[in-house]
């Protein structure tokens, strides 16, 4: 029988992540979890923002660790408006869905609750998928969420 008493929500702060929220908060509420928000942060900036703008690397870095704060608390608090679940806010640098397998084994009796975009083919051959590569590599259950596109009737 399941145990749940943490649910990791991967975002990145786009419409597609934030369409897991709702099955996260509501399976939290109704088995009393804490949910584990998580943002991963490139290790480095990107190309053209160092070689465009005349600023250092690690003011880029800085710059984008302080965005990245700034969303994930503005993110944790539009949940914890909904809710009453507990929200934890995690953010990690390096790799995503290698820090969000890393972050899941440090988190006991959790649960990956993660969104797709449910892309195939060639698509999704070139880009790839983060929730496909937290499926493979976490050892814990991973509930995935493709988005519902709304179609007027």
């Amino acid at each position: 029988m399941f145990d749940i008493k943490n649910i990791i929500i991967p975002t990145d702060f786009s419409s597609l992540s934030f369409s897991a929220f709702d099955y996260a908060v509501d399976l939290a509420e109704k088995i009393g979890a804490k949910i584990h928000l998580i943002y991963v942060l490139e290790k480095t900036p990107p190309f053209l923002a160092v070689h465009s703008l005349d600023v250092s690397e690690d003011e880029i870095m800085n710059n984008m660790e302080e965005e990245a704060k700034r969303q994930l608390n503005e993110t944790a608090q539009k949940l914890q408006n909904d809710s009453n679940v507990e929200i934890i806010q995690v953010l990690r640098k390096g790799i995503d869905y290698e820090e969000i397998v890393k972050y899941s084994n440090e988190v006991e009796k959790g649960l990956i609750v993660i969104a797709t975009h449910g892309r195939t083919g060639i698509l999704h051959t070139l880009l790839g998928s983060v929730a496909e590569k937290v499926i493979r590599y976490a050892k814990c259950p991973v509930l995935v969420i493709t988005p519902q596109s709304k179609v007027d009737n």
